[in-house]
């Protein structure tokens, strides 16, 4: 009879160390999930909308000298990209302050910098800016180079 009681005792034993793994496995799901809701998925119920780009307004194509020592000439052409509810219209009257300030970013560029990949994205990236000072950012999404000729 003995040897039945200690047979019994182990299976116990192995069911409750089952039963306990199982139940720190249960734990670790449900801690793992919800630090994945409140701490990488952001956490908060506020939804920030994506944003969605607008009307797009093309300016009419620049061409200007670069380079002094061996000057080259630049012909560049600008889109602006509005936000969803920008009116097109209200860019009209202030187009000349972007071509100035196209000129401007430029000026301080030479022909094989502007040629480059990080020279265009710069030029975008400065002009997006400009034009943002401009016309606000609730009215600009970005500027976009729609053309770009050195010789």
């Amino acid at each position: 009879m003995s040897e039945a009681v200690i047979v019994e005792v182990e299976a116990s034993e192995g069911r409750s160390k089952k039963l306990l793994l199982i139940g720190a496995v249960v734990i670790l799901l449900v801690a793992a999930a919800a630090a994945w809701f409140f701490f990488l998925r952001g956490g908060g119920d506020e939804v920030v909308p994506e944003a969605v780009d607008g009307a797009i307004v093309t300016l009419e194509p620049l061409t200007t000298t670069l380079g002094v020592s061996q000057p080259s000439h630049a012909r560049v052409s600008l889109a602006i990209v509005l936000t969803e509810d920008a009116d097109p219209t209200v860019i009209d009257g202030r187009k000349a302050l972007l071509q100035d300030a196209l000129l401007q970013e430029i000026a301080v560029m030479d022909a094989d910098q502007l040629r480059s990949a990080d020279g265009s994205a710069q030029l975008r990236a400065a002009l997006t800016e400009d034009a943002k000072t401009i016309w606000g950012d609730d009215v600009v999404r970005r500027v976009l180079l729609t053309e770009l000729l050195v010789k």
